[in-house]
């Protein structure tokens, strides 16, 4: 966080803002690029004025989204929002399909990172020297809507020159029983206490040591 080699991804994925503004505003003001996914997304996509259908979002994080869109201008740092998403009907849908963010219909829900998405986040994360990841980019809990988050762990595993740091519950779930596990720098299984430590810089238990 004090000296990171550039260029400086963060990716932050999973479903409330709130829990997250602070992690989010300390990394825009270090990272290069800051990639959103997962329920996360719909809520920065929602304060943008695009409809979003069903989809998860946080209605009263939509004042939090605007602030950290404005934000993230003013460190010059890019906030990277999904272009297109796999939507489905309910969080079991057997069947799913790609739309772009603006044509997702009143029934349909964003559940997934779209192929173009994909392919951009990919690029970003192929020029990273320095990267961390929290949070999953879609409902992993069915493989329909697993496939942006196992794209995005083995375009990390791939990228043989950066500095990786991947953490919380979701994400560790995500990922657990992957092959390349050792090609991620480090793993934390402190979810809460990682967003911490990033946001603080220090932890009850390390002030303890000192």
């Amino acid at each position: 966080m004090k000296h990171p080699k550039k260029p400086f991804v963060a990716i932050i994925g999973g479903k409330k803002i709130a829990t997250k503004i602070k992690f989010i505003s300390k990394l825009t003001a270090v990272a290069d690029y800051v990639l959103i996914g997962g329920g996360l997304a719909n809520t920065f996509i929602q304060a943008e004025g695009i409809s979003v259908g069903k989809s998860l979002i946080s209605e009263e994080d939509i004042g939090y989204a605007k602030q950290l869109l404005a934000h993230t201008k003013k460190e010059n740092t890019q906030l990277v929002l999904p272009t297109d998403v796999i939507v489905g009907n309910s969080l079991e849908s057997t069947t799913s399909e790609v739309k772009k963010i603006t044509e997702i219909e009143k029934d349909e829900e964003a559940l997934d990172i779209g192929p173009q998405t994909q392919a951009a986040f990919g690029k970003i994360i192929d020029e990273a020297n320095t990267l961390v990841w929290n949070g999953p980019v879609g409902y992993m809990e069915n493989q329909e809507f697993n496939r942006g988050t196992d794209f995005l762990y083995y375009s990390i595993t791939n990228n043989t020159h950066v500095t990786s740091v991947v953490g919380g519950g979701d994400t560790l779930s995500a990922i657990s029983k992957k092959e390349y596990l050792d090609k991620i720098t480090h793993i934390s299984t402190g979810g809460g206490a990682m967003l911490e430590f990033i946001e603080n810089g220090t932890l009850p238990g390390i002030e303890a040591l000192n």
